[in-house]
Formats: C-alpha cells, structure tokens, sequence
C-alpha cells in the first residue's frame, strides 16, 4: 500500500509526531510504502525519514499556522478565515504530490491537515484521519464535525476523542497510540545524566508548556505537601510560541512567590525521555484540557512509573483508578497533593499502581497500532 501522510506540525517532540513515526516504523515492517509531507518545516521530517518515510516536502503550508488553538472563538475564526487562500493553495499542491506518488492513501494527522480533506479527497485516493484529540472551542469542533463528512474513515485514540465525529456516518476507529517500550536505564545514571538529585523523591509533569497543560496546578498542589517534599520537575518545551514562553516566566514568578525555588525545577525540553522516566518515582500529568489520549501518561505506565492525572477527556480511559494510576479532580491542587503523598507514602500501593501501568501499557504496542491502522487502509482502498 502507497500512503501519503500530511503531518502538520514540524516538532518531533509533539506527541502527534513521536506516534507517527512509530506507526510509519510498523507499517514499513509490513511492506507498506510512505509518503509524508509537514505543513509546517522542522525536525519531524528527520524522525518520519528515520522511520522509513519518504519525505516529500518540508514545511510545505508554514503559512497556515495563523489560526490559535487556544484562542478565543472569535480569535480562532479571524485567523482561520485569513488562512483560506494558503489553505486552498497548498492543498491543490499537495493533491498533485499525491497524484504523482500514486497515493492509494492519504492519511492526515491534525486539525490543519484535517481540514484540507475537502481539497484532498478525490476518486481512488481516500483520506483517513488520526483525530488526536478535540480541539477546543465550539467553532474548531464544528469545523472538524463538517470537514469530517469528506474523510473516507477516521481514527481515534480513544472513545472520547472519537465523540467528536460519532454522527458523522463514516467509519471510526479506536485506535490507541503507539508508545515504544524501552529498556528502563539505571534511575541513578539516569538522574546523573539530567543532573537531578540522587537521594530525593521525584515527581515528574511531561507537558509542552502552555496553561491547559496544568503546569500552575502542580506547583500550587506543592504549597499543600509537608516538607521535606518531593522534587517537583516540570518539563517541557515551547511548542505554543509565545503563549509558552510567558507561562515559562509565570510559573517561574509563581515559584519563587511561594518559597518553592528548592522543590520546584523546569528543565525544558527533554529528548531522552527513557532517561526522564527512569528518574522519576511518580509521574503527574494536572491537565486542565481534557485531551484525546494524553502520550506521557502511556509512557510512564510503560515505563513502571505510576501516574496521578485529573479524571477527564483521554485519562479516564488510560487510567482505572487506584489500579493502573490515580485519578483527581481538574484544577484541585489539595487533591492532588493528598494523592502524590498517598502513592508515595505507600509501598504496597505503588507497587500495584506500578504493576497495573504495566498491564495497561500493553494496549499500546506498536505492532498492534500498525497492523489495526494497516486494516483501515485495506477497508478504505478497496
């Protein structure tokens, strides 16, 4: 099978990204041959061609990425409204790229790829979505509700993210992400290697840097726990532009605010996620968005790490409380202090959290990812 996949984002360390390339690594074992293009350029064209893609094109609509996720209604509908004519420019391109491969797939992997289905779907080469999540707001979810009607099947990480479109009378399929299992480092090289400390609990959030992402909720749960605390080791980059790089600051003002500046540390972006997991005892993920599936949270589980994430959206699907993690309610940082010190202060318990995150995680082998999404493509194309 020829397939052409339009990944708009150019970060390999998006959680959109990292399951691609493993799903095209998978589809490339099994014979299959890959396409892909970035609407916008970086570094993920290099994992996608490391994974066994061809890569086509690379940062071919860097104009379309006025529109703001997070942003008002209104502010999302402006600036989508500004982006038609690239739109329509770069999706006349990429239905000739697709022509000329020979495309008998076209698969794309987010919202701005989404939405150029209209402009892509053409008679022998259908389009099959990875929806990853919901995007917020009335106005983007209507968008992706009437833009779905062109998909020729859909995929989902979860029942929740798959909601989005149950009315929209194609084929949708639950698919979770792919999280690779890797060998699990010594946690004290591990913690050498982020210069982390040796002889102190640590308490990991893996989250791009932007205030849904629950970030604030973490530090102020920390006010809550009686000294000596945990570390608390906030990491992630600035994937969301400016909106992350101002967080960055308030969250630094915050910690300082609250006397916090020896139990809370940001260390950015970390690509040796294996290494991170390893240094972690607990692992938080305080969303305050609900997402579709929520990435760290598998791969804490695959790694042995135990999870404490807020019950909504994705979570509640990857989490059975008090079995593969803990569930707290969003935005309450009393709760989520009492659960961190609970897993923490109870062996027995961390160690059934530990072991249930393992049995979950097997939901999301790569292999099984890839041959669930191949069959897609086998229904779609015939």
């Amino acid at each position: 099978m020829r397939v052409l996949y339009v990944n708009p984002g150019g970060d390999a360390s998006g959680g959109a990204e990292r399951s691609l390339a493993l799903l095209m690594g998978g589809l490339v074992q099994r014979g299959h041959e890959l396409a892909v293009i970035t609407l916008l350029g970086g570094d993920a064209a290099d994992a996608f061609s490391a994974a066994g893609a061809t890569v086509m094109a690379n940062g071919m609509g860097d104009g379309l990425d006025g529109a703001l996720r997070h942003g008002s209604p209104l502010d999302f509908l402006s600036g989508a409204v500004r982006l038609v004519p690239a739109a329509m420019s770069t999706g006349q391109r990429i239905r000739a790229l697709a022509r000329t491969w020979e495309a008998q797939v076209i698969h794309t992997n987010g919202l701005r790829a989404h939405v150029l289905t209209p402009l892509l779907a053409t008679v022998g080469q259908p389009v099959v979505w990875s929806l990853r999540e919901r995007p917020p707001g009335r106005v983007g979810q209507c968008l992706i509700r009437v833009t779905s009607r062109r998909a020729a099947a859909i995929t989902a990480p979860s029942s929740f993210a798959a909601s989005l479109v149950a009315r929209c009378r194609r084929p949708v399929y639950v698919i979770p992400n792919p999280v690779e299992k890797s060998v699990r480092p010594n946690s004290q090289a591990a913690r050498r290697s982020l210069d982390l400390p040796l002889d102190r609990p640590i308490v990991g959030v893996v989250a791009h840097l932007h205030p849904t992402k629950g970030h604030h909720v973490a530090v102020e749960a920390w006010k809550h726990l009686s000294s000596p605390r945990p570390l608390l080791v906030l990491a992630g980059g600035d994937l969301y532009g400016k909106a992350s790089t101002d967080y960055r600051e308030s969250l630094r003002c915050d910690i300082r605010q609250v006397g916090l500046d020896n139990d809370v540390v940001l260390v950015g972006l970390v690509r040796d996620m294996a290494s991170f997991y390893a240094a972690c005892d607990l692992v938080v993920h305080p969303a305050l968005y609900p997402e579709g599936f929520g990435r760290s949270m598998a791969e804490a589980q695959s790694a042995g790490v135990p999870v404490i994430a807020t019950a909504i959206g994705g979570a509640i699907e990857l989490i059975a409380d008090g079995t593969s993690g803990m569930l707290v309610p969003p935005g309450d940082a009393p709760a989520l202090a009492r659960a961190v010190a609970r897993v923490l202060g109870a062996p027995a318990l961390y160690g059934r959290l530990r072991e249930g995150g393992f049995v979950a995680a097997e939901r999301y082998a790569p292999d099984a990812c890839a041959a669930a999404v191949a069959s897609v493509y086998q229904a779609v194309a015939k």
